[in-house]
């Protein structure tokens, strides 16, 4: 397939462009990096401001799929209006470039900050545990509500077109660089709290998620949950959670360790199971584990 990958530079739109090219796909990127004019790029490249309506149609065009990962990634480091503004204006521009191009497959990484607790001022507890797709929807931060409209976008794309569409809600994106800064602290210290109970997932089993959606032909717009198997730390879930909300409804669990965030759907629909783990990266006090050769 002919997939364009928005946000390349970033790092799930990195990892999404290796696991494509590694796949076999005819692959192009777009951000807003300088492009490498002497060296090259590991796939062509564009470098396009997608906020912009006619930056966006010039580069999606002449593909089958478009994976757009091109966001800001969080508030609190820009104003709240810019958030809001760039990532919904960003959703617009290539979403509407998309069926206007007649692309097939759209793909969209999503939030699990719509549900409203990641990024709340105020996290309250969830309607229950572990969270899934009939989660209610809540979100009230900038960042949240972003990603929200963008889902939207989607919902109106395959209303106007015959593209069909995925968004996967991810939870709090780890690497190989930023496991110990990011996890450890909560090894280290294990009554640091932590709204979404310690919920992560890999770049690299969330990029092998949304290649697998890009290959799939579910119909309409399909939302799904992307989150590793387990919680950072090792946790009880159920005994962390009632501790914090006693009362809280906590649903049968896969393992005592779960993450907070049910991906079932996500491996119902694209056969995808998670695979990697904070183990793999830190010791059970949150130190790095030696590098592997």
């Amino acid at each position: 397939m002919r997939v364009l990958v928005t946000g390349s530079r970033g790092q799930v739109g990195r990892a999404v462009v290796a696991q494509l090219a590694a796949r076999s796909h005819d692959v192009r990127g777009t951000d807003l990096g300088t492009p490498s004019y002497g060296a090259g790029e590991p796939v062509p490249y564009v470098r396009a401001d997608l906020t912009d309506a006619g930056q966006a149609a010039a580069v999606v065009r002449d593909v089958d799929a478009v994976v757009h990962t091109a966001a800001l990634p969080r508030p609190g480091m820009d104003p709240d209006h810019v958030v809001f503004g760039v990532n919904t204006a960003a959703a617009f521009a290539v979403v509407d470039a998309a069926a206007r191009a007649g692309v097939r497959r759209f793909v969209a990484l999503s939030s699990d900050s719509v549900a409203g607790i990641t990024w709340a001022a105020e996290p309250g507890p969830p309607a229950f545990l572990p969270i899934d797709e009939t989660h209610p929807d809540r979100p009230e931060d900038p960042y949240a509500t972003s990603k929200q409209v963008a889902e939207l976008l989607c919902d109106a794309l395959v209303r106007r077109s015959a593209c069909t569409a995925v968004s996967v809600r991810a939870t709090w994106v780890q690497t190989a660089d930023t496991y110990a800064g990011n996890l450890g602290p909560f090894l280290r210290d294990r009554s640091l709290p932590s709204p979404m109970f310690w919920s992560y997932v890999d770049v690299t089993d969330l990029a092998e998620l949304l290649v697998l959606a890009v290959e799939s032909d579910t119909p309409g717009h399909e939302v799904v949950y992307a989150a590793a198997a387990d919680n950072a730390g090792g946790r009880d879930l159920r005994g962390e959670a009632l501790a914090v909300h006693p009362g809280l409804e906590v649903r049968p669990l896969d393992r005592p360790d779960a993450s907070a965030i049910s991906s079932a759907k996500a491996q119902r629909l694209f056969g995808w199971a998670p695979r990697r783990s904070w183990r793999d990266h830190l010791t059970e006090d949150g130190r790095s584990l030696p590098s592997r050769p």
